[in-house]
């Protein structure tokens, strides 16, 4: 039935059906979520006044959590980076001293005062023999480098604050120090210390060692590391003692609420810090302030976190982290029952707040499905009517759209489909006129493309043939010269290419050879390759008693006369003697030939190249002899041969290239060089030829009889 209904009343169902029924469904949607919405909020605000205390101290928890933990993070970071300066100190301090010690044959140095004889409380530089230690010249030495570590460990010292001195024990017994205290112990021996030990049994490592209390009450750690002689062996130890007053009181003097505290253990669980730590009964275990084992369990397995534990005897929140450099764990703690106390208040106030807005949203309810009823009673009366003064404005401009594409599409390229209205329509009768003229211009354009690329393929074709006979094609080409034998062969990239070969007697007994790669592709390559084969022929045969390099010369000038393209040839030219195998042969820029000795292997025959022709004029060309012998082969070629390229873009090389020679240099020269271009194919596969493949190979037979 509704197949075969007018469009019209197609659009028109459609319409009232999704319009009204949309309208339907929405209406008892939102009359249901309404009902389930009042039941929803009704069961809400019961559980919200139940929950409300919970909720509110689950969000005091969590942000007690948070913060407690991010402000132990940042004092450990601080406290990290403070030291992590004194571990640059004085691994700086290491390195300097042993760059010293590398380079001491281009330092002098001096004496130094020993320890009594400086001034107390002015930083400076002092030195000591162990006991037992002999001041021989060599060791007078070691002290006068030491005297250059002033000039680094002042600076250190003073940009410092926290580092109380720095100094070194070597393993030759001098003690060196660099501090604001004059005093020492003649029975100290840098070589007996525990900072000298541990960084001695772990070389070219700082090490840290154990905080421990100094004469005057001050919490220290000590940094140590070697540093080596200009042999390699440790030499020594650079230290320093770090006091940790300011980074312990910062830490301890931290406000956290009413019952908060902090507190730093070391990387053993010893405290550092405690509040009461200066008590006499003073409890230094960790154990006997913590009930259970979950905050040692906790600090095992993790280098920075917060637990709900039993500390002090109260339950209580810690948080705890890591320093990187020491191990050392700072941690901060504050008893739950302070941080939950505003729950209590909250949850008051909380069920005020839920019944005020119980009633108010009731009313709210109300008002909207009012509201709902009269909006959808206007939208369905409004839909009704607009859809019947819509379909009309639809089909009617489709109907004469159809009428007059038909005609199109019978052959009546002259019609015209009348643009009445801006809409999709018109702007799609529109298109339908565009593609109209675009299809007659098409059609005509067609016809003249396809009789210029017919004319295009014709000249090539014919290009292609007359460069084919420019190159010598007959083969043995002089059957009457037993002398020699020679075969050569060139496929170009495109139709037609830039490389060429070519072989003639320049006289009775000298004959040439010419192999060369004009730079481009296509016909402008074939041409200049024309030019440059032509001047290369006609001066060597008419050279009179030039030298080759002279003629070459002659060639390159007159090819850079007017070479607005600036186009280039690589060639190589040899001129043999049939009569001895005497030769020469000049190289303008072009691949190292392939010489094979009778009864040997093919070999690359390298030596510096000329520039390439026609690149400046006045060039002077090198000249290369050689001499051949009876049995010996010549093979020349162009870069195509080499550049060849594969699909994985790998080049087959030069070395691929001898291998396929010498598996064939029994067999006639023909065969060799097939059977290289077949290798050469083979590589290449799939991939397009890229460069033209030209090959020339002469074999020397010897003397005439």
């Amino acid at each position: 039935m509704f197949r075969n209904m007018k469009i019209s009343l197609k659009i028109l169902l459609v319409i009232l059906i999704m319009s009204l029924g949309s309208l339907i469904v929405v209406f008892s949607a939102s009359y249901y979520f309404m009902n389930s919405m009042v039941d929803e909020f009704q069961q809400t605000n019961i559980t919200l006044g139940i929950n409300s205390s919970e909720v509110t101290k689950d969000s005091l928890m969590s942000q007690t959590e948070y913060y407690l933990l991010q402000l132990i993070q940042k004092q450990a970071h601080t406290a990290n980076n403070e030291l992590h300066e004194v571990n640059r100190a004085v691994t700086e301090a290491s390195k300097y001293t042993q760059h010293l010690f590398e380079t001491r044959e281009n330092l002098i140095g001096h004496d130094m005062p020993r320890p009594d004889e400086t001034e107390m409380g002015v930083a400076s530089q002092k030195y000591f023999l162990a006991k037992g230690v002999e001041a021989t010249p060599e060791l007078m030495q070691e002290v006068y480098t030491l005297s250059y570590c002033e000039y680094m460990f002042a600076p250190t010292l003073e940009q410092n604050p926290i580092l109380d001195n720095i100094y070194i024990g070597t393993v030759s017994g001098i003690s060196y120090r660099y501090s604001r205290s004059n005093a020492f112990n003649p029975d100290y021996d840098p070589r007996q210390r525990d900072w000298y030990k541990a960084a001695i049994s772990h070389p070219d490592q700082l090490v840290w060692l154990p905080t421990y209390t100094d004469s005057y009450g001050n919490v220290c750690i000590t940094a140590a590391m070697t540093y080596r002689n200009a042999d390699g062996h440790v030499a020594g130890v650079v230290a320093s003692d770090v006091l940790l007053t300011s980074i312990i009181n910062e830490v301890m003097n931290m406000k956290i609420g009413e019952t908060g505290s902090t507190l730093i253990l070391d990387s053993d669980l010893n405290f550092i810090a405690h509040p009461s730590m200066n008590n006499p009964f003073f409890n230094s275990d960790l154990r006997g302030h913590f009930s259970g084992t979950d905050f040692i369990k906790s600090i095992h397995s993790s280098d920075s976190s917060i637990i709900q534990t039993v500390y002090e005897g109260q339950d209580s929140y810690v948080a705890f982290s890591k320093m990187a450099e020491t191990g050392w764990i700072f941690c901060a703690t504050i008893e739950t029952g302070e941080v939950t106390a505003p729950a209590l208040e909250a949850k008051a106030q909380n069920d005020i707040l839920t019944e005020a807005s119980q009633r108010n949203m009731q009313d709210q309810i109300f008002n909207i499905l009012r509201l709902f009823m009269i909006f959808f009673s206007i939208m369905g009366i409004t839909v009704v009517m607009t859809s019947f003064a819509v379909t009309g404005t639809i089909t009617r401009p489709i109907q004469r759209l159809a009428s007059s594409v038909l005609k199109i599409g019978k052959g009546e390229f002259n019609e015209k489909i009348p643009v009445l209205s801006g809409d999709e329509v018109g702007q799609l009768a529109d298109r339908f006129n565009t593609m109209q003229d675009d299809l007659k211009n098409y059609m005509q354009n067609i016809k003249k493309v396809t009789a210029e690329k017919e004319r295009i393929g014709t000249e090539l074709s014919v290009a292609t043939n007359i460069q084919a006979h420019m190159l010598p094609t007959v083969f043995p080409p002089y059957p009457d010269r037993p002398e020699i034998d020679i075969y050569a062969s060139m496929n170009p990239a495109k139709e037609v290419g830039g490389d060429f070969y070519d072989f003639f007697f320049a006289d009775e007994t000298h004959f040439a050879m010419v192999i060369a790669d004009v730079s481009g592709k296509g016909v402008p390559a074939a041409l200049f390759m024309v030019i440059t084969k032509t001047l290369i022929k006609d001066h060597v045969q008419q050279m009179k008693g030039k030298t080759l390099s002279e003629v070459l010369t002659e060639v390159n000038n007159q090819l850079c006369e007017n070479n607005e393209e600036e186009m280039f040839a690589t060639c190589w030219i040899g001129i043999i003697d049939i009569t001895t195998g005497k030769g020469v042969a000049s190289n303008a820029g072009h691949e190292h030939p392939v010489l094979r000795r009778a009864g040997g292997e093919f070999e690359l025959v390298v030596y510096k190249h000329t520039l390439a022709l026609a690149t400046i004029p006045g060039v002077k060309f090198r000249e290369h002899e050689f001499e051949m012998h009876p049995g010996d082969t010549l093979f020349v070629y162009t870069d195509g041969v080499p550049e060849a390229t594969n699909l994985d873009n790998e080049l087959y090389g030069t070395d691929r290239m001898l291998e396929a020679l010498n598996r064939d240099k029994d067999l006639p020269l023909e065969k060799i060089l097939k059977n290289l271009k077949a290798d050469v194919d083979a590589f290449v596969g799939e991939a397009d030829q890229f460069d033209d493949l030209t090959m020339l190979a002469m074999k020397y037979n010897g003397p005439a009889k």
